[in-house]
């Protein structure tokens, strides 16, 4: 029979098995959960753990006993927010699917930072009961493992791919890897596309018999073969391709096979290198190297090269040629071994100054093969290596046999030279470089009084002091500095002489010739002072004198006619007359000048004008006469010339200054015009003043009464009706009065007194209300109060204007009624002189009601006020005010001059001419507005005011 376990058996296997459970949970690398799935219960999924392993406060710091049944948070609060969306749906389809689901998210620690979990779990279902439709999801099990060690290995991978991949991608070289089985491109960087003219899109995925000509492709694929075949590295330093963008280039390419762990190919790395530039300049440089070696070869001079030892390492054959030894003799020899003792010794010293890096050119002597002298020019450069070490020297040798040959003949010449300049009348020595003599003949001793032994090798200028900062050393200096032979003339008071002195430069210095010319000048001295008379009685007239060729060209001018012009002599002698003519007054002195050659005149005078060397003219009297040969040739013009400029500038300032009077004369008039206009507008307005001051007068004087008589009529009413009320008490209770005064009711027609007494009080209340309204219109007009600008209200001033009018506007024997229309717009308070304002409308209303009154039927006067706006502006800037009528019009010329000062059309002695003048300057000079004008004949007339509401 089967037995079954107590209660106590039962308490220790559910113990040991709890036991069990908890070593098993305990060794698992991760926290195991269980937790009730919360939305299959109408609740929010915050994971509710029913269970939670103790490692999951390694993982986030917090004990499991936080989150049993959300005692102290739920685990949904500790996973990352942006996260919490996608780990919900994971687990809801994982249910729905009855699946397990796999996530990765972050969670945050209990320190705040980030780590990431891997979360596996898996739903348990109840069973299926008898009429429900479907297994309901009940709970979660699962288990979360710490990822973070994981993502950030993963990151750091991706990072050092990244940076490889970069790497990679921007090397100079061609990187391409290829698949070991098809070889296809698998991998091609920027490089490769540059050096073998293929984008990625053209190569990945192909192999070379895809995109490369057949025999190129072939010859590669057997490349690629011998690499895979061999498992080791393949270069092909220079291989021949033919590229799409560059043509055929020359590639240096490496290749090596990449194995699996099993030791197969797997891919095939590829490098490679476009060297064909480097291939040109390795054969330019091969050509430039037999280049040089062919000029050294054919060069005029010797080139030999020498080790640190002196010992020959190259000598071209010039140098064997000069020696007369061949090349191959040469190299290897010393160079002491080509010289004579003596020159030994020179060479060693030369050697040594090489050794110190010292570059010279130098005269020498080597010793022939044949054992003649080679006399030669040694150019000597030492070779020094990369550190600047001493490593030989190179000698450019030229032969100057032939020269040595001339200078001996040079020195035979220069003795036969110097035998002539011994000989010579004139003094003649030589300077060098350094201004030190280095000859000196015979008379060059006698005019210094020094012997040439004494002066040779010594400055000149030490030696000669007294012609130091003289021209003789300007001149020296000029000579040497511009290469050119220079000659003048200097009177020496040392040897009181006078020297021509010529200087003429070489290649040594200067030679110099001194010639005494004492005596000549003394002849040109009494010669130039016979000159310096005749010219001081030429230079110093009083007018102008100038002699001039027949081509008006100048070949003696003075002082006077130079200053008259502002040219110096020199300038003047490279003028004609025809170039300081004024070209007006050119024609007339041709025509004299042709007279005058024609021998019809003997002189001819003229005033005309110069042009000065500033530009200006000048008027002068030209007196000109002909010289004559005796033959009667015409020879030179003389002319003689005085300025006249002052005269003429006389009679220019006497014609300016009636010009001046004249405009002046005009001026004067045009002041007395204006001066009689605002004479006329001040009276105007003196007489609007007083008007104005009248009117408020008898305003003051009129209202004090009329203010009586309307305040009391009240009064005047209330008792008439009591008396009134009194009589008819009177009547009702004494039906029969005494006969006196029955008569006397009679008489004065009490029944009608009784009627018409309260009707006579209304009439003179109305009577009383119209004269206190005119009253404040003509004060409202007169406005003596209001000098300075105010915001007054617009349309009050045309009413009180049209009111104190009125009695021009009704209906009289002469003329109709004249209808006024007034059509006003919300106009807020304008800031302006309300008295002058007042004063244009009165004017603009008369003019209207004159033009009215010959209208035979319905004169009408219309008054429009507006607002106007500026530029789109919000608030308005203006008001417009336009009154027009119905009248005749206005002709266009007339309206040309209607706001002009006077200008009237009204019959003399009817206006003054000036109130639309006075009514144009209030508006537009007083308060910055405009007034126009707008009308056409027998359409009537219309004046459109426009006012800045606040003054500009």
């Amino acid at each position: 029979m089967t037995h079954s376990p107590t209660g106590q058996e039962v308490q220790a296997l559910l113990k040991h098995s709890e036991e069990r459970f908890s070593a098993l949970v305990a060794n698992i690398p991760g926290a195991v959960y269980h937790c009730a799935y919360d939305e299959a219960l109408g609740r929010s999924p915050l994971r509710t753990m029913a269970f939670f392993s103790e490692a999951i406060e390694e993982i986030s710091g917090y004990p499991p006993s936080d989150f049993i049944n959300n005692r102290v948070r739920s685990f949904t609060s500790i996973i990352y927010p942006q996260d919490r969306a996608r780990v919900e749906q994971a687990v809801r389809q994982g249910m729905q699917a009855k699946q397990p689901y796999v996530i990765e998210y972050r969670i945050v620690r209990a320190d705040g930072s980030l780590a990431w979990v891997y979360d596996k779990g898996q739903g348990i279902f109840s069973e299926k009961g008898e009429g429900e439709p479907q297994e309901l999801p009940l709970q979660l099990n699962g288990v979360i493992l710490d990822i973070t060690d994981r993502k950030q290995a993963e990151a750091d991978l991706r990072c050092t791919q990244t940076f490889l991949n970069s790497v990679v991608e921007n090397l100079p070289l061609g990187i391409f890897i290829k698949d070991a089985v098809d070889l296809r491109f698998m991998y091609w960087n920027k490089a490769s596309e540059e050096v073998f003219g293929y984008s990625r899109e053209d190569v990945l995925g192909k192999n070379d018999y895809d995109f490369l000509p057949q025999e190129q492709a072939r010859y590669l694929r057997a490349k690629d073969r011998q690499v895979l075949t061999g498992g080791k590295l393949v270069e092909s330093r220079d291989v021949p391709l033919m590229t799409p963008h560059h043509g055929e280039r020359r590639i240096h390419t490496k290749k090596i096979p990449l194995l699996d762990d099993s030791g197969t190919p797997r891919y095939l790395l590829g490098i490679c290198e476009d060297i064909t530039e480097s291939k040109k300049a390795e054969e330019g440089l091969r050509e430039s190297e037999n280049h040089y070696r062919r000029i050294l070869e054919t060069a005029s001079e010797g080139i030999w090269m020498f080790d640190v030892d002196s010992k020959t390492t190259f000598a071209n054959s010039r140098i064997a040629e000069m020696l007369g030894y061949t090349v191959e003799e040469m190299v290897g020899r010393s160079l002491f071994e080509f010289m004579d003792e003596d020159s030994r010794i020179l060479a060693q010293a030369y050697v040594e100054r090489r050794r110190q890096g010292i570059h010279e050119r130098h005269d020498f002597k080597f010793r022939r093969k044949d054992g003649s002298d080679l006399w030669a020019i040694v150019s000597a450069t030492p070779i020094l290596d990369a550190a600047g070490e001493f490593v030989g020297v190179l000698r450019m040798i030229t032969d100057i046999c032939d020269r040595k040959q001339v200078e001996e003949a040079l020195q035979a010449s220069h003795q036969q030279l110097v035998h002539i300049l011994e000989r010579i009348t004139d003094a003649f020595f030589a300077l060098d470089h350094q201004w030190q003599f280095t000859y000196l003949n015979g008379e060059a001793e006698r005019i210094f009084g020094r012997n040439r032994e004494e002066l040779r090798g010594v400055n000149i200028w030490q030696a000669l002091p007294e012609t130091a900062d003289t021209i003789v050393e300007q001149q020296y200096h000029k000579a040497k500095r511009e290469q050119i032979p220079v000659i003048f003339e200097t009177f020496c008071s040392q040897w009181n002489s006078w020297f021509e002195v010529r200087v003429y430069p070489c290649a040594e210095g200067l030679s110099v010739f001194w010639r005494d010319i004492s005596d000549r000048k003394q002849a040109e001295k009494a010669l130039q002072d016979s000159e310096q008379r005749f010219r001081a009685t030429f230079n110093q007239a009083a007018v102008g004198i100038a002699h001039a060729n027949l081509k008006g060209e100048f070949l003696r001018i003075n002082q006077k006619y130079c200053d008259l012009l502002g040219y110096t002599q020199e300038e003047m002698l490279t003028q004609t007359f025809q170039d300081i003519t004024h070209p007006d007054d050119e024609d007339a002195d041709v025509s004299q000048i042709s007279q005058l050659l024609a021998g019809k005149i003997q002189m001819y005078s003229m005033e005309k004008r110069y042009i000065t060397r500033s530009g200006a003219f000048i008027w002068v009297n030209l007196t000109v006469s002909l010289r004559r040969s005796s033959f009667g040739i015409p020879k030179y013009f003389i002319a003689v010339v005085q300025d006249i400029s002052n005269k003429k500038q006389a009679e220019e300032a006497l014609r300016r200054s009636e010009g001046e009077l004249r405009t002046k004369n005009q001026q004067l008039q045009q002041t007395l015009h204006q001066l009689k206009q605002t004479q006329a507008q001040l009276i105007q307005n003196e007489k609007m003043i007083g008007l104005g001051q009248m009117v408020a007068g008898i305003a003051h004087e009129i209202n004090n009464p009329i203010s009586f008589i309307y305040g009391n009529i009240a009064y005047a009413r209330e008792y008439a009706s009591d008396l009134l009320h009194l009589v008819q008490l009177y009547g009702k209770y004494y039906p029969e009065p005494i006969p006196q005064i029955q008569q006397q009711i009679a008489a004065l027609d009490l029944e009608f007194i009784k009627a018409d007494f309260p009707k006579l009080l209304e009439s003179i209340k109305k009577g009383a209300k119209r004269i206190r309204t005119i009253v404040l219109s003509l004060r409202n007009f007169s406005r003596l109060d209001e000098a300075d600008m105010k915001e007054v209200d617009i349309h009050e001033g045309i009413s009180s204007t049209l009111l104190i009018l009125q009695h021009r506007l009704k209906k009289d024997p002469s003329s109709p009624e004249i209808q006024v229309i007034q059509e006003y717009g919300q106009l807020p308070l304008v800031e302006c002189y309300p008295s002058q304002l007042n004063q244009v409308f009165m004017n603009l209303l008369n003019n209207a009601i004159d033009a009215l009154e010959t209208q035979p039927c319905s004169p009408m006067i219309v008054i429009r006020t507006a607002v106007k706006h500026e530029g789109g502006a919000i608030h308005p800037s203006h008001v417009m005010i336009r009154i027009s009528d119905n009248g005749s019009g206005i002709p266009e010329d007339v309206k040309q001059r209607i706001f002009d000062p006077f200008f009237t059309t009204k019959p003399v002695g009817v206006g003054t001419g000036l109130g639309l003048s006075i009514a144009h300057s209030i508006i537009v000079e007083k308060h910055g507005g405009q007034l126009t004008c707008i009308s056409t004949p027998g359409q009537g007339t219309e004046f459109a005011i426009e006012l800045p509401i606040q003054p500009i």
